[in-house]
């Protein structure tokens, strides 16, 4: 079963919007969904996990499950890192940047 269930009565999670971020780190979330969905995939104590949310906020990427283990929160951690060195926009090597709001870009895309 997959952990993206898009639900648009907004009741349950909000991924009816879909990733609410740039598309340069659509292969970080991604690989990221890759490895939780093999965290679920093996263990039927996750069976129902889903992905409620997927976005940028404060210049990096979140992601929010409606419940899981350590191991999974540990993973969504270590990519929200990353996130900080991959440009939202293009997907190059970036930094975080604020100009009235904090963005991770690289420098063409700045």
């Amino acid at each position: 079963m997959t952990i993206i269930k898009p639900d648009p009565t907004l009741k349950n999670n909000l991924m009816i919007f879909g990733f609410e971020c740039g598309q340069g780190w659509y292969p970080l979330i991604y690989e990221l969904l890759d490895k939780l969905q093999n965290i679920v995939d093996s263990d039927d104590r996750f069976a129902d996990v889903q992905v409620t949310q997927v976005k940028e906020k404060w210049g990096g990427l979140r992601v929010y499950l409606s419940f899981g283990s350590d191991e999974m929160f540990d993973l969504i951690d270590e990519y929200e890192k990353k996130s900080f060195t991959i440009c939202e926009v293009c997907g190059k090597p970036g930094k975080l940047r604020n100009n009235g709001w904090y963005k991770t870009r690289c420098e063409k895309c700045e």
